[in-house]
């Protein structure tokens, strides 16, 4: 039990670290693209084009921000809190066993009284020996209940932290590609002027479900606390489903994919990756 929630801390915290160093990634190529925009002083739609996708990326910035506080909040802090707990099980355990160690001490002393009388060990009377039983039994049945709580919630807390994760995630990708493609008809249109092919040769993206977002979801500029819709209890049997049908693969936009690889894989992986797009660092 320490193992897992000692690997899920391990893993969140590895986790937190990739994606901060993307939120930094995103913050420095947005300052490069606005930095960028008085390049081509003849087109004032190329440079507002490109002024806007300087400040998406600082807009994709907050929403991975909030996701990594998300994790924290999911994953980390939850584990920290059952980690305690069970720290305090592994507590009554050992004073459980100092108790049923005093008990078998006196009762081997109340013996032994019983054997000889001119004995110098100290001796015990049944009164006391009985006391001493009965704080061990009442120690060993509390230790006993706690150990089995934890286990048995053990399953339910890591459902319902893997619930409340998956939420956040959702959440970080459906507000980030809401946020692109409200971009898009713009970067399209100055794309066709500009006779730019920025749907380059070997990008997946299934546009088809591009519309199926409802008119409740969170806009671009909306910097809102993510409000879980995973909330377990005794009472669900069930999964609760999640607000939107969409496909996942459908929402990691190219923007998306290609800086969280930068961030995300090991070097060799990542020149790998922009060799294929014959692209350089």
């Amino acid at each position: 039990m320490r193992n897992c929630y000692d690997g899920l801390i391990s893993a969140a915290a590895a986790t937190t670290n990739s994606v901060y160093e993307f939120s930094e990634a995103l913050e420095e190529l947005g300052g490069c693209f606005l930095a960028k925009t008085a390049l081509n002083g003849d087109d004032d739609d190329s440079g507002r084009v490109l002024m806007m996708l300087g400040k998406v990326q600082f807009e994709l910035q907050k929403f991975v921000d909030t996701y990594r506080s998300n994790i924290i909040h999911t994953i980390t802090t939850p584990s920290e809190s059952l980690l305690k707990e069970l720290q305090t099980v592994e507590e009554m355990k050992q004073q459980c066993d100092m108790r049923r160690e005093a008990y078998e001490a006196m009762r081997a002393s109340y013996r032994e009284k019983g054997r000889s009388r001119h004995s110098k060990i100290e001796t015990y009377s049944a009164e006391q020996l009985q006391t001493s039983l009965a704080e061990y039994q009442e120690d060993a049945a509390l230790f006993i209940f706690r150990l089995k709580s934890l286990r048995q919630g053990q399953f339910h807390s890591l459902l319902t932290q893997a619930s409340r994760h998956h939420a956040a995630q959702l959440s970080f990708f459906r507000r980030g590609l809401k946020c692109l493609e409200a971009l898009e008809p713009q970067v399209k249109a100055i794309a066709e002027k500009q006779h730019i092919d920025y749907q380059f040769s070997g990008l997946e993206d299934d546009v088809s479900d591009n519309g199926d977002y409802s008119s409740d979801q969170d806009d671009c500029s909306d910097n809102g606390d993510l409000s879980f819709d995973y909330e377990i209890n005794d009472k669900d049997q069930d999964f609760l489903p999640s607000r939107g049908s969409m496909d996942v693969s459908s929402m990691v936009h190219i923007w998306c994919v290609f800086y969280v690889a930068s961030c995300l894989l090991p070097s060799s992986a990542k020149q790998l990756m922009l060799s294929t797009l014959g692209l350089t660092e």
